[in-house]
């Protein structure tokens, strides 16, 4: 027998193989591409939470300091005072937080508390 080349001519299940492998790898690479644009996204949104969480503590920080020391706070946006007999009781609100200043004969204190706390002095028992 003569030596003949064989030569392999592409059979279509090779040309199918070629052209899965090229969309795969397509979809591979516009996947990577948006999972980097999420990944941008949310690396930005995640730095902007830490930032707006970091501020927020501070403001709580620097008014619980000033109440501390007696001194009236800087960060709130509502100031209520309330006239008693015997004194008043002035309330402040900030962002989470409730100040009061109680000034009253049967009740005397500061108090740094959640904004969904009442005046104390009126549970008091020797304010009634």
């Amino acid at each position: 027998m003569a030596n003949k080349k064989v030569t392999k001519k592409p059979v279509k299940d090779e040309v199918k193989k070629v052209d899965e492998k090229t969309e795969k790898e397509l979809k591979e690479e516009f996947f990577e591409e948006e999972e980097e644009k999420e990944s941008t996204f949310n690396k930005v949104m995640n730095v902007i939470l830490w930032i707006v969480l970091i501020v927020w503590m501070a403001i709580c920080l620097v008014d619980f300091f000033r109440t501390h020391q007696v001194k009236k706070p800087i960060f709130t946006f509502k100031h209520e005072t309330t006239k008693y007999e015997d004194g008043t009781v002035d309330n402040y609100l900030g962002l989470g937080y409730r100040i009061y200043f109680y000034n009253r004969k049967c009740f005397n204190g500061v108090e740094y508390s959640p904004f969904w706390t009442k005046d104390r002095s009126l549970k008091s028992e020797a304010c009634k």
